[in-house]
């Protein structure tokens, strides 16, 4: 019943390639740079269900974990990113 975001944690090249419809793009050099970004855009992921992903899995992993610990409650990623959703 809430709101779904997806939220893209690759880096800019990487979503410059291509990404799902809709989803929100942090525009990161390097994936250091993810804690800043979601204090800054903390208040537009609240109320809300987040989805990140990512290439391989990783990213989306820490990225859940970063996010939940900062206090945003439904978190959810994409099993094994982009990689493994195409297979």
């Amino acid at each position: 019943g809430r709101p779904l975001l997806m939220l893209d944690t690759r880096n800019g090249f990487e979503v410059d390639a291509g990404r799902f419809a809709g989803a929100i793009d942090w525009r990161l050099e390097r994936f250091g740079e993810f804690p800043a970004a979601l204090a800054a855009h903390r208040a537009e992921l609240a109320g809300k269900t987040v989805v990140s992903y990512c290439t391989g899995g990783i990213r989306c992993e820490k990225a859940a974990l970063l996010m939940r610990e900062q206090g945003v409650e439904h978190v959810l990623q994409l099993d094994g990113g982009i990689l493994q959703y195409f297979q």
